[in-house]
């Protein structure tokens, strides 16, 4: 089957939200978080061709996203500085989040990477088998480790 631009199009429209939670646990700020936010749309277009839809379309743009970011920042620090493009990451200001939802998302960017990509899927209620099948790893030890994050995040947020 032929993919085009217009469905591929159709296709980050329905889900940017998602990649913009994905980039937003990842990202410092929201320049960086727009730089993700290109790394990631710039890495779906150039697998998008490939995709078979082995899995849900949603299982492999959270796959992507994720790999991306977790890629992203393993290789900024060696980076030059780039400028970013205004992608609407307004959707995401500062304002429009709850203190609570601040502070929650500055513990989760205290967890190592794998962790924070596991909270993150947990929190947008994906199953335990599409967690599994993102992360490479076993629905029990998807449940093992979202119980040992969740008691993390609360002794951080003890602290």
């Amino acid at each position: 089957m032929k993919r085009n631009e217009e469905e591929f199009t159709d296709i980050v429209e329905r889900y940017k939200a998602v990649i913009y939670k994905v980039c937003s646990v990842y990202a410092d700020d929201r320049e960086e978080m727009a730089d993700y936010y290109q790394e990631v749309l710039a890495n779906l277009w150039r697998s998008y061709a490939s995709f078979r839809g082995e899995s849900s379309l949603s299982t492999w743009i959270y796959r992507v996203a994720l790999y991306t970011c977790v890629s992203f920042v393993r290789r900024k620090s060696s980076r030059p500085r780039s400028v970013s493009l205004d992608v609407g990451a307004a959707m995401y200001e500062e304002d429009d989040r709850s203190s609570q939802l601040k502070e929650l998302y500055r513990l989760i960017g205290r967890l190592n990477r794998f962790d924070r990509a596991l909270i993150l899927l947990w929190l947008e209620e994906r199953p335990y088998a599409e967690i599994s099948e993102i992360m490479g790893i076993t629905k029990s030890n998807v449940a093992v480790k979202l119980m040992r994050i969740k008691e993390r995040l609360q002794r951080m947020s003890e602290e």
